[in-house]
């Protein structure tokens, strides 16, 4: 009887645990979608960097005291506007000196052939020798050349004195004074100062790297006619600055170097972008999409129903059965990504319908309520 009475307890208390248990979870709701197709343009995009298409270091012809500074800095100048002036007294008093001696040899030149007109009228009625003849001409011919030296100094002098006005080479935005008002420059060699800098910021150039496995896609794409190469008509490229998603901004790709860069694997290409409002400025980053092929019609997924393994990609497909709706892992091969969107090259059909939320609470066999939903076949917006 008492050890009926211990025993009793026991039993009650295992029967309350049994109706008091939680019963087993029910399917997790989970949206699901099938790929879809659609014509794309595939495009792929690469980091690159405006840079101008020239830049100019000004620097002095001649050596002398800067006199003054006749443009704002930070401001656009045109060629041939005047930046500084360097004094000019003494290229001033070279050009008189280059001028009165050219004036000097040109009257020693006039004598020189009086002298010899002369000489050639009295050797033929034998008042002097043929030797005094000769004198004469060769007088005439030394001031002949002393002429020309004379006026290759004068020319000299005035091209030393044209570049005291230092003008604009080219047109483009200033860069500030390096060298102020009063003080000594040396001009004429490339160790001279520099006094500012241009650049022009219409047309600009932005140029970017294109690995190597891009560049073999390229030149197959090339050789199959589905794409534009060397000597041919040059691809549009589409830029976007880093603070923006919108790519606004069109080039021309007008350069590829000619070999790629060992260290790298990479082949530099530039493209000539259109600037008229001065928006751009040389050294801002840029995102770079170009065109990698014909259109062409693709599947597409949602770039978010796509997961990492390591290196490969793989999306939750879903299994239906009798027994209910289950998920599994499907190993796929991906193209470009368009926007939202990612090109699948294998292992899903259209058919297919894969699981486009909550992929990180999926493990395999998982049971699920699928909530069929659309991928959103809108255009998308390439990346």
């Amino acid at each position: 009887m008492h050890r009926f009475l211990i025993v009793l307890p026991f039993l009650f208390l295992s029967c309350r645990e049994e109706e008091s248990a939680p019963p087993p979870p029910g399917p997790m709701p989970l949206k699901v979608a099938s790929p879809f197709r659609q014509i794309i343009e595939a495009k792929k995009t690469y980091s690159g960097r405006f840079i101008p298409r020239e830049r100019v270091a000004v620097r002095a012809r001649v050596s002398g005291y800067l006199d003054s500074v006749h443009f704002q800095e930070g401001q656009r100048v045109n060629e041939g506007d005047l930046l500084f002036r360097i004094d000019p007294r003494l290229f001033d008093a070279e050009v008189r000196r280059a001028s009165a001696r050219l004036e000097q040899v040109t009257s020693a030149l006039r004598l020189a052939q009086e002298n010899y007109d002369r000489a050639a009228k009295l050797v033929k009625q034998r008042a002097i020798s043929q030797e005094e003849v000769d004198i004469r001409l060769s007088e005439v011919d030394r001031a002949t050349a002393d002429i020309q030296v004379a006026e290759a100094r004068l020319e000299s002098a005035r091209l030393n004195r044209s570049f005291a006005e230092i003008t604009a080479p080219i047109s483009g935005i200033a860069n500030r004074f390096e060298i102020t008002r009063g003080n000594y420059i040396t001009g004429g060699s490339s160790a001279s100062e520099i006094l500012t800098t241009i650049v022009p910021h219409d047309p600009i150039y932005c140029v970017f790297e294109v690995d190597e496995k891009q560049v073999l896609q390229f030149t197959r794409l090339y050789f199959e006619g589905k794409a534009s190469g060397r000597g041919g008509k040059s691809p549009v490229v589409e830029i976007a600055v880093s603070d923006a998603d919108d790519y606004k901004f069109r080039g021309e790709i007008n350069f590829a170097e000619n070999e790629l860069d060992p260290s790298t694997a990479t082949l530099q290409m530039r493209a000539r972008v259109p600037n008229p409002d001065k928006f751009l400025t040389p050294g801002l980053f840029a995102r770079v999409r170009i065109p990698i092929g014909a259109p062409a019609e693709e599947l597409l997924v949602q770039e978010a129903a796509l997961g990492f393994d390591q290196d490969k990609r793989f999306v939750w497909l879903l299994s239906e059965n009798q027994d209910g709706a289950t998920m599994s892992k499907r190993y796929v091969e991906v193209g470009a990504q368009q926007g939202k969107y990612r090109i699948i090259r294998k292992g899903l059909t259209e058919q297919d319908k894969i699981a486009v939320a909550k992929i990180q609470l999926i493990r395999p066999g998982s049971r699920v309520e699928p909530v069929e939903t659309k991928m959103m076949p809108e255009l998308p917006e390439a990346e």
